[in-house]
């Protein structure tokens, strides 16, 4: 092998089918890419309690990153030396103090331990609590370790106030991302030390791997970074046009294995 590569996946609308699904086709490719000795990682939104069984899945053995890039671990190897961030509950509590009455619901996370505000039946699948333990209440009571990462869900019509409301106040603290479309009462916090990009080069740099050997795949505005900061920049054909625009290579949708189909022609499988 004249080249090594390090491969990032990222999960849903790019390396998955659906929420829950990586067809045989993904699964298979990422296991012929891996016996030509490439390394083949995950770099997720999610918590690892929901992205694990796509891990044990695809056979990895590598670090993965999760929450975005504030959590860079290896389920496996205790030596490995974790990469974190979190954001500061004082940051939180003042958020909930002066614009509580613009946000519907919310939720955070520290590790497998979700913090949600409010417990109802819509916010169920968006924290994905299998393997969790939840507690639920005011945050000045029930939060008392800063989280790897916070989501908002603003009442309709009130995530622009309340985006605005952050850009105020917590300009170089706090970043913030709308998920767009039909989704976008939702608000994702996190703070600027963090992203995907972040860990994609700890993760290359562990595996002495330059970042021109890196081949990243993303559909979301969470994987911009990582997309921009890779040697291959994959977009998914159903990314959003900002990922596009910093991508340097395209591949099909997710719905249509876009994954499998740019690694079979990279590789020459």
């Amino acid at each position: 092998m004249n080249k090594q590569y390090l491969i990032l996946l990222d999960l849903d609308g790019t390396a998955l089918y659906d929420w829950q699904t990586l067809s045989n086709e993904t699964i298979e490719t990422v296991k012929k890419v891996k016996a030509l000795g490439h390394i083949v990682a995950i770099a997720t939104g999610r918590p690892f309690r929901s992205s694990k069984v796509f891990y044990d899945q695809l056979k990895l053995d590598t670090p993965i990153i999760n929450y975005n890039g504030a959590l860079v671990h290896h389920p496996f190897d205790d030596h490995f030396e974790k990469l974190e961030t979190d954001i500061d509950i004082i940051h939180i509590l003042k958020v909930f103090d002066e614009v509580g009455h613009l946000i519907e619901n919310a939720f955070c996370e520290h590790y497998e331990d979700i913090y949600l505000y409010k417990m109802n039946d819509n916010i169920m699948p968006l924290i994905h609590p299998e393997g969790g333990k939840i507690i639920t209440g005011d945050y000045k009571k029930t939060l008392k370790i800063n989280p790897n990462g916070f989501i908002l869900l603003a009442y309709p019509g009130k995530n622009v106030e309340i985006e605005q409301y952050l850009d105020d106040n917590f300009k170089g603290i706090l970043d913030h991302r709308n998920w767009g479309g039909d989704s976008s009462h939702i608000i994702e916090l996190f703070t600027p030390k963090m992203c995907k990009g972040i860990g994609m080069t700890y993760i290359a740099n562990y595996y002495n791997i330059p970042l021109e050997n890196v081949i990243a795949f993303g559909d979301g505005n969470n994987d911009i970074e990582m997309i921009r900061s890779a040697g291959i920049g994959v977009a998914m054909d159903n990314a959003v046009p900002n990922v596009k625009a910093v991508a340097n290579a395209k591949t099909l949708s997710n719905k249509e294995n876009g994954v499998a189909h740019f690694l079979t022609k990279f590789f020459k499988l």
